[in-house]
């Protein structure tokens, strides 16, 4: 099932919350930790921590509940040196020319005329099968020729599992283009070399697939028509954001609004 959740604080990162609530307790105003300190303490950091300044940023997700449940704030995260300074909520914001990872909201006026968005997507994934490898060329489940959205996971014997989502008007179609991208099928090509090297290195890839969708605003339910490409487009974010704010699984899809 699929569904547009709150966010809430994951176990996994009830260590940071504690060491941050012991340097507030011992009268620190800042903190600043190396992203490996971190990983020690949570047991691992996903690859979105050390590739995406907007991990770090002052949301709501689970590991950004961590140091505001604690009462601290991000003030400036460093990709390349791969560290982090926490200042308590009150502390002023770090010097203007630093790499800061959340930007002040502006106060604007609520907007009566337009209604207030408050949308549910519910689908429901189907085993697709598995993905196979067979002399050195992908082999995929025989599935139909519909509009779905899909998702792959890569899991193997160590590790978080990786997941990549994706939509498409013709799953058969889809997956003939990950087993024979074309020179110009730049997704393509990168979730071909992908499978290919995990199936290769002994690791399992399984395909789901949700072809059916429906929506709920207002307290009404319809279907969302998954012909359209807006719909899917809508429920594959849906998918999306229901992982970040798990974050029990490594995300393979290029988030272009993370940097």
């Amino acid at each position: 099932m699929i569904a547009v959740m709150g966010a809430r604080l994951a176990g996994k990162y009830a260590p940071l919350t504690g060491r941050l609530a012991a340097a507030a307790s011992d009268g620190l105003r800042g903190v600043e930790l190396s992203f490996a300190e971190i990983a020690d303490l949570v047991g691992g950091l996903p690859a979105s921590a050390y590739d995406h300044r907007a991990w770090w940023a002052n949301g709501v997700r689970s590991q950004q509940a961590a140091w505001h449940h604690a009462g601290w704030r991000v003030d400036l995260v460093s990709l390349e040196r791969r560290h982090v300074r926490f200042v308590r909520h009150d502390a002023p914001m770090a010097a203007a020319g630093e790499s800061q990872p959340d930007v002040t909201a502006i106060e604007l006026p609520i907007d009566d005329d337009a209604p207030a968005l408050d949308v549910r997507v519910r689908c429901v994934w189907r085993v697709g099968g598995e993905v196979g490898l067979s002399d050195e060329k992908l082999v995929f489940p025989r599935l139909p020729r519909v509009a779905a959205i899909y998702r792959l996971t890569f899991a193997n014997s160590a590790g978080r599992p990786r997941i990549y989502v994706g939509e498409t008007n013709n799953l058969r179609r889809r997956v003939g283009n990950y087993r024979n991208p074309g020179p110009t099928q730049r997704t393509s090509q990168r979730l071909h070399d992908e499978l290919v090297r995990h199936l290769a290195a002994g690791g399992t890839v399984s395909l789901s697939v949700a072809v059916e969708a429906d929506i709920e605003t207002d307290g009404q339910r319809s279907v969302l028509p998954l012909a359209r490409k807006t719909a899917r487009v809508l429920a594959e974010h849906a998918a999306l954001a229901l992982v970040y704010v798990d974050d029990v699984v490594d995300i393979l899809n290029a988030d272009r609004g993370a940097e």
